[in-house]
């Protein structure tokens, strides 16, 4: 984060208030950063909040209604999920929701703050079978949802430009992968925008759905906060 970057301020939401303010508090300690507590799902509480921790309601469709609204009104934030339980149906449900992660009911407090780390920096750290599930089911609303491009719309070599500029790559960074010259990247990168109509190169990893990566994973604690 540069000096001229606002703090990535964390928002805790849950009906236990007590919940919430031992949750925001732990965020502030570990992290530095600040950490409010909220009780009531108002929509307008989360301006200026780049990360949102939501713990879960008893309903499950409710919480996922209220991922789908928090990811409309605030494309940019990161929400992630309070005491999950880690299943292949729940999680891709997460995903087509709009959540960036999860926090299972026995994660602990360092593993918490990890996440928060990861999915900061657009990464996050699944089991294999979930990492599996999800694949699976980005490439079946492909082959069943999206309407097929003519062949002639994207060529091969956008198609490996295209991938680098899923993963975040510079321009520069995407010459040196594929042994071409900067300005030749420039013009595959904006050609391809173009052609799929995307008015930003950092929209791209979140329009194709990329944004859940496998990530390191780093020991972690023994203290459970969260279940």
């Amino acid at each position: 984060m540069t000096p001229d970057q606002p703090p990535n301020k964390v928002a805790v939401l849950s009906a236990s208030r007590h919940r919430a303010e031992s949750v925001a508090l732990a965020i502030s300690e570990k992290t530095g950063r600040e950490a409010c507590a909220f009780t009531q799902p108002d929509l307008a509480v989360f301006v200026g909040f780049q990360t949102i921790l939501l713990d879960l309601d008893t309903n499950w469709e409710s919480s996922l209604e209220l991922v789908r609204a928090i990811n409309t009104r605030y494309r940019h934030a990161e929400i992630i999920l309070l005491g999950v339980a880690e299943s292949e149906e729940r999680v891709v449900q997460l995903a087509e929701a709009g959540a960036s992660g999860y926090v299972t009911s026995t994660t602990s407090l360092q593993e918490l703050v990890t996440i928060l780390q990861s999915v900061q920096k657009q990464e996050f750290t699944c089991p294999p079978n979930i990492t599996y599930a999800l694949f699976s089911h980005l490439a079946h609303l492909v082959s069943c949802n999206a309407p097929a491009l003519p062949q002639t719309s994207i060529t091969m070599r956008e198609r490996k430009v295209l991938q680098l500029l899923s993963q975040n790559l510079t321009n520069k960074e995407i010459a040196v992968s594929l042994c071409i010259s900067e300005h030749t990247a420039k013009n595959h990168v904006h050609h391809i925008l173009k052609k799929l109509g995307i008015g930003s190169r950092n929209l791209v990893p979140r329009s194709l759905n990329l944004r859940w990566r496998l990530a390191s994973t780093r020991p972690a604690d023994t203290t459970t906060i969260l279940g």
